[in-house]
């Protein structure tokens, strides 16, 4: 395997027109188009570029994370309507653009400014650059990288070391982190232009991090203790997005011959997620609580728990670790926040998100405009692109599991996989190819299974975690069928959760929730299950039908029960996975008392 130390990326994403999902993937990315991207009001989106300065100091990042995730979106479904939509959204916000090339939603007075809880302009900027460049990337249109390419510019007349040039930092909320974000599109920008301007801003960003007096010292902080709770003001969403950007640079890097100079970006960000997963990850795949990371172990299960916007940006960081070195372990978390935190942040509906997503109480949906119903679409954009990678010696990832096909007719190959994961444990793939073709196939095993039997053609090997190789030669009509047993596993809870547990089956953590309470249990805190040992807990699936249910395929885990009171008297206790839990209003728990 080709490490990112080696000079190359170990993996690179699936665009997002050869990959068609089904099942649960497949239900809430269509429901995020249908029900998200499309109504969602186009003055709303424009209305603050329209009519500066906007209702709201950072209004405009809006229209950057719709456009970014409609591209990605129309780039796989085709949808003509979206099309036309993203068309006039892209033409009407270029139209908005000043003679200078400001791209934002402040007025000249205020360009730039810090009060008045401003702050938040070359945040705005960040996300047009992302929406323009998306767009520019999926249609090859003219005008929206010369629109981009000009708000750039005037960036980086107004910021720098030069003399008249402002602070970069200075001018930014959160200690410099939100403005610094830039970093990513900037990338993107040199990479569209070839403009070694672009790539020298990039570089000015990180010297800015650790010599401005303003900045954040991303670097110093995490090469010297790796914590994130005491790295700059421990705000999540905007120090994750800087760490994006900054893995963007180091391949930038790395590709130009200068990548001894971007290790320090790649080992920070490293030691970032690892302190993460490690200090400050919920059971679920979360993070944060109200929006910064908070003292090692401090995970609440109420309140302000895992802002949408951290939830995507932790996922966004987690993908490009897993693109860089390819280790099974940055997927396992990405599994782990796509099947739970992210998919329950998002109603089954597609058109609410919660801006908060507690492991217990309410969840709290909201159809407005907000920074996390506007983040949350992205991350359901991104699937097509990372259910399946490539590999730079012609091997074939299946990163994710849900019934989906994957269509390379360049290479005449068509892989089709069925399954009902995350709910069933089998999953079949079906080869169909023009002719016989020799390359690996690399399938992950989680890092919950124990241990996986994998068949091809009927000829059976055993594998446990990581990604399990199958080098042969392929042939039209050659299956594979994966068995990943999905046994029962209890959590005993620990720090906030002592005395508590949890129920985890395969990817899924489920949950009690008051839409399957029973009728002898007067509350969720009176249901628990009558053993710690999961070998004594039997469990099934149980399919709800038609009557009432989120989704077509949506099903129940029945189990037994007690309600405290009377621990000597069990019945057939229904849970719900977390992604489903409270989506009717109802109360919810993650953690049981134990028993």
């Amino acid at each position: 395997m080709v490490a990112a130390s080696e000079g190359k990326d170990a993996t690179q994403w699936m665009s997002p027109r050869a990959v068609k999902l089904g099942g649960l993937l497949g239900h809430r990315f269509a429901a995020n188009e249908r029900n998200r991207l499309l109504p969602l009001s186009e003055e709303v989106l424009l209305s603050g570029f329209r009519n500066r300065p906007g209702a709201q100091a950072w209004i405009g990042e809006h229209v950057g994370k719709w456009l970014h995730a409609a591209v990605l979106t129309w780039a796989n479904t085709g949808n003509p309507e979206l099309k036309a939509k993203i068309d006039r959204v892209v033409r009407e916000l270029i139209a908005t653009q000043e003679p200078d090339g400001y791209l934002g939603t402040y007025d000249f007075s205020t360009r730039w400014s810090m009060g008045q809880e401003r702050g938040w302009d070359v945040w705005v900027h960040k996300y047009v650059l992302i929406g323009l460049l998306t767009y520019h990337a999926y249609t090859g249109n003219a005008e929206a990288l010369k629109a981009a390419k000009r708000a750039a510019d005037l960036i980086l007349r107004t910021f720098g070391t030069g003399e008249g040039q402002l602070d970069l930092m200075e001018r930014s909320t959160h200690m410099g982190m939100a403005s610094s974000s830039l970093l990513q599109p900037m990338v993107w920008l040199y990479q569209a232009t070839g403009d070694k301007r672009y790539l020298d801003f990039c570089r000015y960003i990180v010297w800015a991090w650790e010599h401005s007096p303003h900045g954040p010292k991303l670097l110093g902080s995490l090469l010297t203790h790796g914590d994130v709770h005491k790295t700059a003001n421990g705000k999540a969403y905007e120090m994750m997005s800087c760490l994006v950007g900054g893995l963007e640079l180091f391949c930038v890097l790395r590709e130009e011959g200068h990548g001894e100079l971007g290790q320090g970006l790649l080992l920070a960000a490293k030691r970032a997620l690892d302190d993460i997963v490690a200090h400050h990850l919920y059971i679920t795949g979360g993070t944060s609580l109200s929006e910064h990371f908070q003292p090692d172990f401090y995970l609440p299960n109420e309140g302000a728990v895992s802002e949408t916007c951290a939830t995507v940006t932790l996922l966004q960081l987690t993908l490009e670790l897993f693109r860089l070195t390819g280790e099974a372990r940055y997927m396992d978390i990405a599994e782990r926040i796509v099947f739970n935190h992210l998919f329950a942040a998002q109603h089954p509906s597609g058109d609410r998100w919660c801006y908060f997503t507690p492991l217990v109480g309410m969840k709290q949906y909201r159809s407005d405009i907000n920074c996390c119903a506007s983040s949350g679409p992205r991350a359901v954009a991104l699937l097509p692109t990372f259910v399946y990678t490539h590999d730079g010696d012609g091997g074939i990832r299946v990163n994710l599991y849900g019934q989906s096909e994957l269509r390379l007719p360049e290479r005449g190959l068509r892989l089709v996989q069925e399954t009902a994961y995350p709910y069933d444990e089998t999953v079949i793939l079906r080869f169909h190819l023009d002719k016989p073709s020799e390359f690996p196939l690399r399938l992950r095993v989680p890092d919950w299974c124990e241990e996986a039997a994998i068949f091809v053609n009927g000829k059976v090997v055993r594998a446990n975690g990581g990604y399990w190789e199958l080098r042969r030669q392929w042939r039209d009509g050659d299956v594979v069928r994966m068995e990943m047993p999905m046994k029962l596993r209890v959590v005993l809870g620990t720090h906030p959760n002592e005395g508590k547990l949890a129920l985890l089956r395969g990817p899924l953590v489920l949950a009690l929730c008051e839409r399957f309470l029973p009728e002898k249990a007067q509350s969720l805190a009176t249901v628990t299950v009558p053993s710690e040992r999961a070998d004594e807990l039997p469990l099934q699936i149980a399919p709800l039908g038609d009557a009432g249910v989120l989704w077509s395929n949506e099903v129940a885990f029945e189990t037994e029960g007690v309600v405290k009171t009377e621990p000597n008297r069990r019945f057939v206790l229904r849970l719900t996975d977390f992604a489903h839990a409270g989506a009717k209003g109802t109360a919810f728990a993650v953690w049981l008392a134990r028993p």
